[in-house]
Protein backbone atom coordinates (compact mmCIF):
# COMPACT_ATOMS: atom_id res chain seq x y z
CA UNK A 1 0.00 0.00 0.00
CA UNK A 2 1.60 3.49 -0.72
CA UNK A 3 1.41 6.51 1.42
CA UNK A 4 -1.05 8.60 2.08
CA UNK A 5 -1.22 12.17 0.87
CA UNK A 6 -3.91 14.87 1.30
CA UNK A 7 -4.90 17.31 -1.26
CA UNK A 8 -6.53 20.16 -0.45
CA UNK A 9 -8.17 21.54 -3.65
CA UNK A 10 -8.01 25.39 -4.49
CA UNK A 11 -7.83 25.83 -8.05
CA UNK A 12 -11.09 25.94 -8.99
CA UNK A 13 -12.35 29.74 -10.56
CA UNK A 14 -15.26 30.60 -7.68
CA UNK A 15 -17.21 32.02 -10.18
CA UNK A 16 -20.17 31.70 -8.07
CA UNK A 17 -18.72 33.17 -4.93
CA UNK A 18 -17.20 36.27 -6.70
CA UNK A 19 -13.75 35.56 -5.00
CA UNK A 20 -11.36 32.57 -3.63
CA UNK A 21 -12.86 30.61 -1.69
CA UNK A 22 -9.58 29.01 -0.21
CA UNK A 23 -8.14 32.33 0.96
CA UNK A 24 -11.25 33.26 2.99
CA UNK A 25 -11.14 33.61 6.68
CA UNK A 26 -12.87 31.55 9.18
CA UNK A 27 -11.57 32.29 13.32
CA UNK A 28 -8.59 33.84 11.69
CA UNK A 29 -7.62 31.35 9.31
CA UNK A 30 -8.31 31.07 5.63
CA UNK A 31 -10.50 28.18 4.78
CA UNK A 32 -7.82 26.04 3.28
CA UNK A 33 -6.33 25.65 6.50
CA UNK A 34 -8.67 24.37 8.18
CA UNK A 35 -9.02 21.62 6.06
CA UNK A 36 -5.33 20.91 6.07
CA UNK A 37 -5.57 21.00 9.90
CA UNK A 38 -8.74 18.07 9.07
CA UNK A 39 -6.04 15.70 8.06
CA UNK A 40 -3.25 16.67 9.48
CA UNK A 41 -5.02 15.56 13.00
CA UNK A 42 -4.37 11.79 10.87
CA UNK A 43 -0.49 12.69 9.98
CA UNK A 44 -1.30 13.12 6.95
CA UNK A 45 0.95 15.68 4.80
CA UNK A 46 -0.89 17.76 2.70
CA UNK A 47 0.00 19.67 -0.67
CA UNK A 48 -2.42 21.97 -2.08
CA UNK A 49 -3.65 22.17 -5.81
CA UNK A 50 -3.83 25.76 -7.02
CA UNK A 51 -4.05 27.25 -10.24
CA UNK A 52 -0.90 29.57 -11.84
CA UNK A 53 -2.52 32.82 -11.08
CA UNK A 54 -3.23 31.60 -7.09
CA UNK A 55 0.56 30.41 -6.43
CA UNK A 56 1.26 34.14 -4.89
CA UNK A 57 -1.65 35.03 -2.90
CA UNK A 58 -1.24 31.24 -1.46
CA UNK A 59 2.37 31.63 -1.07
CA UNK A 60 1.94 34.61 1.25
CA UNK A 61 -1.15 33.12 3.00
CA UNK A 62 0.31 29.65 3.65
CA UNK A 63 4.12 30.23 4.40
CA UNK A 64 6.30 26.81 4.16
CA UNK A 65 3.27 25.28 2.02
CA UNK A 66 3.55 22.86 -0.80
CA UNK A 67 1.57 24.30 -3.29
CA UNK A 68 1.44 22.74 -6.67
CA UNK A 69 0.10 24.65 -9.43
CA UNK A 70 -2.25 23.11 -12.13
CA UNK A 71 -0.63 21.46 -15.36
CA UNK A 72 -2.28 18.22 -16.02
CA UNK A 73 -4.56 18.24 -19.47
CA UNK A 74 -7.81 17.89 -18.15
CA UNK A 75 -10.50 20.48 -16.40
CA UNK A 76 -11.94 20.65 -13.06
CA UNK A 77 -11.24 19.22 -10.07
CA UNK A 78 -9.37 16.33 -12.28
CA UNK A 79 -7.03 18.56 -13.77
CA UNK A 80 -5.81 19.38 -9.67
CA UNK A 81 -5.95 15.49 -8.99
CA UNK A 82 -3.50 14.52 -12.07
CA UNK A 83 -1.26 17.27 -11.86
CA UNK A 84 -0.32 16.01 -8.15
CA UNK A 85 -0.49 12.99 -9.49
CA UNK A 86 1.95 13.89 -11.73
CA UNK A 87 4.46 14.87 -8.81
CA UNK A 88 3.47 12.08 -6.34
CA UNK A 89 2.91 9.32 -8.51
CA UNK A 90 3.95 6.96 -5.97
CA UNK A 91 1.39 8.52 -3.46
CA UNK A 92 -2.27 7.55 -2.66
CA UNK A 93 -4.56 10.53 -2.52
CA UNK A 94 -6.91 11.73 -0.23
CA UNK A 95 -8.92 14.82 -1.78
CA UNK A 96 -10.54 17.35 -0.35
CA UNK A 97 -12.10 20.34 -1.56
CA UNK A 98 -11.27 23.81 0.80
CA UNK A 99 -14.92 24.63 0.58
CA UNK A 100 -16.00 21.27 2.41
CA UNK A 101 -15.98 23.46 6.03
CA UNK A 102 -18.79 21.26 7.58
CA UNK A 103 -16.32 17.35 6.87
CA UNK A 104 -16.13 15.70 10.11
CA UNK A 105 -13.48 13.22 11.74
CA UNK A 106 -16.43 10.80 11.39
CA UNK A 107 -16.63 10.83 7.81
CA UNK A 108 -12.70 11.00 7.25
CA UNK A 109 -12.00 8.02 9.57
CA UNK A 110 -14.38 6.18 7.87
CA UNK A 111 -12.48 7.09 4.57
CA UNK A 112 -9.26 6.18 5.93
CA UNK A 113 -10.08 2.96 7.15
CA UNK A 114 -11.81 1.45 3.88
CA UNK A 115 -8.78 2.43 2.21
CA UNK A 116 -6.48 0.61 5.08
CA UNK A 117 -8.52 -2.26 4.15
CA UNK A 118 -7.75 -2.40 0.79
CA UNK A 119 -8.90 -4.02 -2.41
CA UNK A 120 -9.93 -1.16 -4.35
CA UNK A 121 -8.34 1.27 -6.24
CA UNK A 122 -10.60 4.12 -5.58
CA UNK A 123 -12.84 5.06 -2.63
CA UNK A 124 -15.32 7.70 -2.33
CA UNK A 125 -18.95 8.37 -0.52
CA UNK A 126 -21.78 7.52 -3.19
CA UNK A 127 -25.35 9.14 -2.50
CA UNK A 128 -27.87 7.06 -5.36
CA UNK A 129 -25.62 6.50 -7.95
CA UNK A 130 -24.08 9.95 -7.44
CA UNK A 131 -20.26 9.79 -5.80
CA UNK A 132 -18.88 12.39 -3.87
CA UNK A 133 -15.45 12.83 -5.81
CA UNK A 134 -14.13 16.09 -3.59
CA UNK A 135 -13.90 13.56 0.04
CA UNK A 136 -12.40 10.73 -1.86
CA UNK A 137 -9.43 8.56 -2.17
CA UNK A 138 -7.55 7.84 -5.52
CA UNK A 139 -4.70 5.35 -5.34
CA UNK A 140 -1.70 5.22 -7.11
CA UNK A 141 -2.85 1.82 -9.01
CA UNK A 142 -5.92 3.16 -9.72
CA UNK A 143 -4.42 6.33 -11.64
CA UNK A 144 -1.17 5.08 -12.82
CA UNK A 145 -1.00 4.39 -16.77
CA UNK A 146 -4.77 4.49 -17.17
CA UNK A 147 -7.11 6.08 -19.45
CA UNK A 148 -8.33 9.04 -17.82
CA UNK A 149 -12.14 9.54 -17.82
CA UNK A 150 -13.50 13.13 -18.46
CA UNK A 151 -14.27 13.73 -14.89
CA UNK A 152 -13.69 12.57 -11.34
CA UNK A 153 -17.27 11.12 -11.78
CA UNK A 154 -16.91 9.33 -14.67
CA UNK A 155 -13.36 7.85 -13.29
CA UNK A 156 -15.02 7.05 -9.69
CA UNK A 157 -18.10 5.06 -11.84
CA UNK A 158 -15.56 3.28 -14.43
CA UNK A 159 -12.31 2.39 -11.95
CA UNK A 160 -12.69 -0.43 -8.99
CA UNK A 161 -14.62 1.80 -6.71
CA UNK A 162 -15.31 1.37 -3.05
CA UNK A 163 -18.90 3.07 -2.25
CA UNK A 164 -19.16 4.12 1.17
CA UNK A 165 -22.57 5.16 2.86
CA UNK A 166 -22.98 8.77 3.46
CA UNK A 167 -23.82 9.04 7.47
CA UNK A 168 -23.56 12.13 7.72
CA UNK A 169 -24.43 14.58 4.52
CA UNK A 170 -23.71 17.90 6.67
CA UNK A 171 -19.97 17.02 6.08
CA UNK A 172 -20.14 17.08 2.23
CA UNK A 173 -22.22 20.46 2.02
CA UNK A 174 -19.54 23.10 0.16
CA UNK A 175 -19.92 27.05 0.59
CA UNK A 176 -20.06 28.24 -2.74
CA UNK A 177 -21.94 31.34 -1.72
CA UNK A 178 -21.91 33.77 1.48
Amino acid sequence: MAALMGVILCGGESRRMGWDKGLLLKDDAPWVKHMADKLAAYGIPVVFSVNTSQIDAYTAALPGARLVADSAAADGPLKGLLSIHEQFPDKDLLLLACDMLDMDAVTLQRLIDAWREGGYELYSYCEGTFFEPLCGIYTAAGLAGKQVAPSLQNLLRQGKTKSLVMVNNEAFRNYNTL
